[in-house]
């Protein structure tokens, strides 16, 4: 339950408001037809479950957008309805991290965080932010990205044919009002400010440390990367005293075996940029950091793990952007055209995965004028990347999501398997590819 008492919603009776002749005259005046919102019947559905999902909004989350939100229901505007209960959340969400602290959000992070930033911050963005602070637990991380992806496609935000029913509507409402405006859950999060003060006040003890290691263990990945970089960082600091560096090392050490592929690619990143930047002392604390806890062979070869690895997040964020399919192709070209066969093993999941996840694209299609440099990518998969193809579709994320639910998706990604060298799938594999292939 909130701290805060619950002030009852008085919504009229529906049948005390009928708005339909409004609806329908103003629909006729403009001669237009009246399907173009939302059928009485339908706006009847959302209605009788508004007083709940009002009840259930914390105090400090209601304001004018919420109203604005009841009359756009009650009129039969559900894409306006959909904007308005998604802004109410991010608005909710900001606070959360202003609450949290600008300072110790940028420690924890290792990115700038201030008002302005926060204001102009993608709700994508903003999203991974909260689950690495432990606002949003691996559940509602997956239930509030569906409905941003709703928000995108069915609000008044963005142009659209199609409209959400009552159900639908009310799905999307339950959602954001449980995950993020009702919630008093306090998940598990990291004490990001006490941990900074410990390592940094003087050598911790085995008890401390163990603490915090079993703390990190408990930490969802996101976190994980975030405690990470956070503890290169800090190991690689010149300025840094050396307890700091050692307590940072002794905390990597016992939780080393807990990070992911992406993890461990960030670090990589950031030594690539102090390669590229003469950085010799962070060079060198970087290359003793990963020797120090046996991974060594993490190290690049070529020393562009940070090139390649921007030019993957690069077309990631056009694929999720604006006009993705007019932005991804020089994205694509760069990818295909400079860095085929030179991509990082640490790095190699996320390659494969973007690329299969914009050739298979969404709802709407695949950019066409990117979609050559796609093929020419999946076309040279290797045994290795094929194996890491099988693998990401097992994984809860975009691309397994949009495989699942949408038909344009899942007869693209046939067409993917179907690019496939057959020599270069792996036995392990052979019984999901051919199952695909005789779809």
């Amino acid at each position: 339950m909130s701290y805060l008492k619950v002030i009852e919603a008085p919504l009229p009776d529906f049948g005390e408001c009928d708005t339909e002749p409004i609806i329908s005259s103003l629909t006729t005046s403009l001669g237009i037809p009246r399907t173009v919102l939302a059928e009485q019947e339908e706006i009847a559905i959302v209605w009788s479950n508004l007083r709940r999902i009002l009840e259930n909004v914390k105090l400090e989350y209601r304001h004018d957008l919420l109203a604005r939100m009841v009359v756009s229901i009650r009129m039969g505007l559900f894409s306006a309805a959909v904007n308005d209960m998604w802004n109410t959340a991010i608005l909710a969400l900001r606070q959360k991290v202003r609450n949290f602290g600008y300072s110790e959000a940028a420690s924890f992070l290792e990115r700038d965080i201030n008002e302005k930033i926060l204001a102009e911050i993608r709700d994508k963005d903003l999203i991974d932010i909260c689950v690495e602070l432990g606002f949003l637990d691996d559940d509602s991380y997956f239930f509030i990205n569906t409905c941003r992806e709703i928000r995108n496609n069915y609000s008044s935000a963005h142009p659209s044919s199609s409209m959400l029913d009552g159900t639908e509507l009310n799905y999307f409402m339950h959602q954001c009002t449980k995950h993020i405006l009702s919630n008093d859950t306090q998940y598990e999060g990291f004490p990001v400010s006490n941990f900074m003060s410990v390592i940094k006040q003087d050598r911790i003890d085995t008890q401390t440390k163990e603490t915090f290691v079993e703390k990190i263990l408990r930490a969802n990945d996101l976190q994980k990367t975030a405690i990470l970089k956070m503890l290169f960082a800090n190991y690689v600091d010149e300025k840094n005293d050396e307890y700091v560096r050692q307590n940072c090392l002794l905390i990597s050490q016992d939780t080393w075996g807990t990070y992911n592929d992406n993890a461990i690619a960030e670090l990589l990143g950031l030594y690539s940029s102090y390669m590229m930047k003469s950085s010799a002392s962070k060079k060198g604390y970087s290359e003793r950091f990963f020797e120090k806890v046996g991974a060594l062979e993490f190290l690049p070869k070529d020393k562009v793990t940070s090139i390649v690895l921007t030019a993957i997040k690069d077309l990631e964020e056009a694929h999720h952007g604006m006009d993705n399919f007019y932005n991804e192709k020089p994205f694509a070209e760069r990818l295909a055209v400079s860095f085929d066969k030179k991509i990082p093993n640490p790095i190699l999941k996320k390659y494969v995965y973007v690329v299969a996840l914009c050739y298979v694209g969404n709802p709407y299609g695949t950019s066409d004028s990117a979609s050559p440099f796609y093929i020419q990518m999946i076309e040279n998969f290797s045994l290795r990347e094929v194996e890491q193809l099988f693998s990401v579709i097992t994984e809860d994320n975009y691309l397994k999501r949009r495989i699942e639910s949408t038909s344009r998706c899942k007869k693209q990604f046939k067409k993917l398997i179907e690019l496939l060298n057959a020599d270069a799938v792996p036995v392990k594999n052979k019984t999901v590819y051919d199952s695909w292939i005789n779809k």
